[in-house]
């Protein structure tokens, strides 16, 4: 984007917060994309519907985005605090109508737009001048990609079977117990006694 219509485009969002428009774009309803399977651990059911929308996007075709979403909800949940706020804050900031209009031209958010906007909003955030863009592109990306190819379910999908006796060259060291169960070891001698 170059300086005149970021110009023109901020006059123009200018405008629409003169008029109060700005504040039912900031709140305009998210589009329910998918039911949670469990209780959400960390995201907000709004973030959580984003997420399945993303991941809808960029996921391989036929891969379950709800299931993907709900695992990085559970893999969030293990994150410090302000993580997890953070990437909520980047969830609201994508499907964030008022943003979109100041930066991409679209009044509706980001879970009610056509599978073909969704993918040019992805493609601008990708490309974005904006570091906080291009990289809030990469982290949504690459955290669903993860998840999915963390699940064994999607290895055959890639041609990748692992062999069969894989596990059995792991140790098992269950049997061994906890260190404290452990016989204590016999006291050493001192050296130059009285």
């Amino acid at each position: 984007m170059d300086r005149r219509t970021f110009i023109k485009r901020g006059l123009v969002g200018g405008a629409i917060l003169l008029l109060g428009g700005g504040a039912g774009l900031a709140l305009a309803p998210t589009k329910e994309q998918a039911t949670p399977a469990g209780p959400l651990l960390a995201l907000e059911p709004r973030g959580f519907q984003v997420l399945v929308a993303v991941a809808k996007r960029v996921l391989p075709a036929g891969a379950d985005a709800a299931s993907v979403a709900q695992q990085v909800d559970s893999l969030l949940s293990r994150a410090a605090p302000e993580s997890q706020k953070d990437f909520g804050r980047l969830l609201m900031l994508f499907e964030n109508a008022l943003p979109g209009l100041l930066f991409d031209g679209h009044v509706l958010p980001f879970t009610r737009l056509s599978p073909e906007s969704q993918d040019a909003v992805l493609l601008r955030w990708r490309d974005s001048k904006l570091t906080l863009r291009r990289t809030g592109y990469q982290a949504l990306r690459r955290i669903c990609l993860a998840v999915f190819y963390a699940d064994e379910a999607s290895w055959p999908a890639l041609g990748y079977h692992p062999p069969s006796d894989l596990n059995k060259m792991a140790y098992d060291d269950s049997k061994l117990g906890t260190p404290d169960a452990l016989p204590a070891a016999a006291p050493e001698a001192k050296d130059g006694g009285p």
